[in-house]
């Protein structure tokens, strides 16, 4: 296919989410791929310099494509196509970028996790997915409507994600009277985990078509309580595949966090990064942060806060230290990519110390607001921030605002709290 020949294609194509397949002269298919602009992803073919997309071209005679009504249903139906067809050249493009699948272990309530890698785990797979943040996005979505558990060892009390309302809870309990009054609801988990995999196979259409012969099943038998919670999941289902807007302005903000990476030099994608502060007057009433940024947003249902235990003596490094003892004690939090603190070299250095003791190794940087440079275990010298492009500027500021408006309004009740009883 020639570079005349694609502008053809191209004018034919909308600008809306949907799947591209490029076809041989014998219409089989080379590449498949999605887009979230299907015009503006078939432009910059025309201009690529790229060998191995050049190669590609070469041997395709012909360009179909599929509408879809959002980049979540673009990003499935991509999944299903590359399953089905097995594209030489979607094989050969994935050096540079391994794909994602969604691994179900095989417990008696499975859990779910995501990897590059689906050999060596005894777990059933639904993949590949070429796009990790519109996948956690859509995970995130549907965790809300049909929760699940991820915890990685069983809790002798319901854990944090159940009082959020994305796990059953009882599915990661040890035994205990609180597990046994829990097992009327075990087959709801399991109906959960059948959803999920009807949803990332592609089959949302027929399962939407299943729930709402249940809405009305449960109405005609008057469990209208049922039927209520049977709609409010259809029309939760409905909104996330029909609204295209959910996650169209992920890609900015990718653009964003791969330039704060090459800034930092840190080689792998930025996906949480979490922002920490301290407040306090002399020491007292200290009260510490930690929020959490995935994808550029915030994801406030991630919020920590920290009451302060070390002595009154006022000394962050100290009380940092405390935060990132407690905090890598909770092996149930997400590991963050990057850690921002509010502070200088020392900050940075106590910070450093603290996780090294815990055993990880996470980049961190801080935020010395007297000149405003930035200092990053990743780099040997700060850097000034008025350096960076506004995009990334703007990213490390709210992430610093919003741990220093969290730990001021928690030092603030711990305050009243004080007073109230003096």
């Amino acid at each position: 296919m020639t570079r005349s020949e694609l502008k053809e294609q191209i004018k034919k194509l909308p600008r809306d989410p949907g799947v591209y397949n490029f076809k041989d002269d014998k219409n089989k298919s080379l590449y498949i791929g999605k887009a979230s602009n299907l015009k503006n992803r078939l432009k910059s073919y025309v201009e690529t310099n790229d060998i191995r997309f050049k190669t590609m071209m070469s041997f395709a005679r012909k360009l179909d494509f599929i509408e879809t009504k959002s980049d979540i249903e673009a990003l499935i139906l991509e999944s299903q196509l590359i399953k089905d067809f097995m594209p030489q050249f979607n094989i050969m493009l994935r050096d540079d970028k391994q794909y994602f699948h969604v691994g179900f272990t095989k417990d008696v309530f499975p859990k779910l996790f995501l990897t590059h890698q689906p050999q060596g785990f005894d777990a059933k797979f639904i993949g590949p997915f070429t796009d990790g943040s519109i996948l956690k996005s859509t995970l995130r979505f549907l965790r809300k409507i049909f929760p699940y558990c991820t915890c990685k060892n069983a809790h002798n009390n319901l854990c944090l994600n159940y009082h959020i309302g994305k796990c059953p809870g009882f599915c990661c309990l040890k035994d205990s009277p609180e597990r046994s009054r829990r097992i009327a609801e075990e087959k709801e988990y399991l109906k959960n985990i059948a959803t999920l995999k009807e949803v990332l196979n592609g089959k949302r259409k027929s399962l939407i078509k299943a729930l709402t012969k249940k809405m009305i099943s449960a109405a005609q038998k008057e469990n209208f309580e049922m039927a209520i919670k049977i709609r409010k999941k259809v029309d939760d289902l409905k909104r996330i595949f029909e609204n295209a807007m959910i996650i169209r302005n992920i890609q900015p903000r990718n653009n964003t966090l791969k330039e704060l990476s090459r800034i930092l030099k840190i080689p792998k994608p930025l996906f949480r990064i979490e922002g920490y502060d301290i407040s306090n007057i002399q020491g007292t009433n200290a009260a510490g942060s930690m929020v959490v940024f995935e994808n550029g947003i915030s994801n406030k249902s991630q919020y920590r806060k920290f009451k302060i235990k070390i002595g009154k003596t006022p000394n962050d490094i100290l009380m940092l230290g405390e935060i990132f003892e407690r905090r890598f004690n909770h092996p149930e939090w997400r590991r963050p990519d990057l850690i921002l603190v509010d502070g200088g070299k020392g900050q940075l250095n106590a910070t450093q110390k603290a996780i090294e003791l815990s055993g990880e190794n996470i980049p961190v940087m801080s935020l010395a607001k007297g000149k405003y440079e930035i200092f990053s275990t990743t780099l040997k010298k700060p850097i000034p921030m008025t350096s960076m492009p506004p995009s990334v500027q703007n990213l490390i500021k709210n992430i610093d605002a919003e741990a220093h408006r969290f730990a001021i309004s928690y030092y603030r009740r711990l305050h009243r709290q004080r007073v109230l009883i003096i």
